[in-house]
């Protein structure tokens, strides 16, 4: 049976923008699914430590009863944090060493994911100013204060650089690295305007949180081949 928690195969560069967009309008998962469907049938990518992030839908179909499909259940197991329950993706943990995170397969994955988190951070941005819209202090919208005027101004800011250095990065780890920092920066400042509620169990935070697991998990450690635990 072929590996298929593994490396990734090259991924259009059309679904770049279409996670983009996908995020933008549907959020994260919904995204994710697009970006996994581009993989091809029954593939989720392991990261350079041997952790997976994918959509509950993905890892369920590499499920075989005893194990995950190419690895036995001792060697892959689900470590979903709490944060993540019900919002349909999936943690594992491969301890079976793998394929390199590394060549310009895994290069486009990191593109791809950057551009999926780009439209997802928009769509924060999105429900942000809805959410401000709503609220008032002193008989004036929260969306009229200074100081929350130049935090969207900032998030649109940041949300411009992220865009220009990801336009033709695929085949630069580094810039997309940067990339992924910035919308995991631009992220947080977002949540932080719905206030409390953005760190509520259905709230905006847990998307939020992750987006960052998913640029932690692929883009935030050295390539190799051995997973290490954790």
């Amino acid at each position: 049976m072929p590996e298929a928690l593994a490396g990734p195969p090259a991924l259009e560069e059309t679904l770049h923008r279409a996670g983009h967009a996908a995020a933008r309008s549907r959020g994260l998962v919904p995204a994710l699914l697009l970006l996994h469907t581009g993989l091809g049938e029954g593939i989720a990518v392991r990261g350079a430590r041997g952790w997976v992030v994918a959509p509950t839908r993905v890892t369920r179909r590499l499920w075989s009863g005893e194990g995950y499909v190419g690895l036995p259940a001792q060697d892959a197991v689900e470590a979903t944090p709490a944060v993540l329950d019900g919002l349909g993706l999936t943690v594992l943990h491969c301890r079976r060493p793998g394929p390199a995170a590394a060549g310009p397969a895994y290069g486009a994955w990191l593109a791809a994911l950057a551009w999926t988190r780009l439209g997802h951070s928009r769509h924060l941005l999105d429900l942000a100013v809805a959410h401000l819209g709503r609220r008032t202090f002193d008989g004036a919208p929260l969306l009229h204060r200074q100081l929350v005027q130049g935090t969207l101004a900032d998030a649109v800011v940041a949300h411009l650089e992220a865009e220009s250095a990801l336009d033709g990065a695929a085949s630069h780890r580094a810039a997309l690295a940067e990339a992924h920092t910035r919308i995991t920066a631009v992220d947080r400042e977002l949540v932080r305007l719905f206030g409390a509620a953005g760190f509520t169990a259905d709230g905006p935070g847990r998307s939020a949180h992750a987006s960052e697991l998913l640029a932690d998990v692929y883009a935030g450690g050295t390539p190799c081949t051995r997973t290490t635990s954790a």
